[in-house]
């Protein structure tokens, strides 16, 4: 029995008790842990302690129509061939394993830690290696650029979460990179096309729409932003 194997045999996945589900995007099937219980994570005493400290909310804690959006569009993309991609607020790994699945050595991050064992855990599920995962502040901009590809699926659900994303795309894209997010068409992101100008970048926006996993249609939009002059 492998070490991951232990973490779940009886159930549970980091304290959480967990559902599986196969997710079918784009062709590929997806297999997929995460908590089963959110109105039970929502009522934990942490989560309101770390709500009062920082607004936290355990949004991880489940998949969200917008990375299966997400998803489909890096299946359908270029083949990564080793280079480096990085998804932000990962969740439970659902876009970072189709990056993987694409040849990308995709680094999962997200704020919180339990999010970043789950996408380790479901990359295990679906025998792909991540390239790394990290606990990562996207307020916090890099220091340098790093990656060619970075992803992100419904970040921008506050207008507050415009400004940091943009900033922190601007400082972590290297030149001739993209960054693809993903959002279901909340008017919260509407202004991230400005924000990302404001920071010398160039946002494209896509309507997409798929058939989630669930098999309703999901509608939304992706940007594919580059930096300003690039080709």
């Amino acid at each position: 029995m492998t070490g991951w194997e232990q973490e779940l045999k009886d159930g549970t996945f980091r304290g959480y008790l967990v559902r599986r589900e196969a997710w079918l995007i784009a062709g590929h099937t997806l297999q997929l842990i995460w908590p089963a219980d959110m109105d039970a994570l929502l009522d934990r005493p942490q989560t309101h302690e770390r709500f009062k400290q920082d607004e936290y909310m355990p949004y991880w804690a489940q998949p969200w129509p917008s990375s299966a959006l997400l998803a489909e569009a890096v299946f359908h993309g270029p083949a990564g061939n080793g280079r480096p991609a990085i998804e932000i607020g990962c969740g439970v790994g659902v876009v970072s394993i189709a990056a993987a699945l694409m040849g990308w050595a995709v680094t999962a991050s997200d704020y919180d830690e339990d999010a970043t064992f789950f996408a380790r855990y479901n990359a295990h599920l679906n025998h792909v290696e991540l390239a790394g995962s990290i606990c990562l502040d996207y307020r916090i901009p890099l220091d340098e650029p790093r990656f060619d590809l970075i992803l992100g699926s419904d970040l921008l659900y506050e207008r507050n979460k415009c400004e940091p994303v943009a900033r922190w795309v601007a400082s972590a894209l290297r030149p001739g990179g993209e960054a693809w997010l993903s959002d279901p068409n909340r008017s919260a992101a509407d202004g991230f096309e400005d924000w990302a100008r404001s920071f010398g970048l160039d946002p494209v926006m896509e309507r997409v729409e798929t058939t989630a996993p669930a098999g309703l249609l999901t509608r939304g939009r992706i940007w594919r932003v580059r930096h300003a002059g690039d080709l």
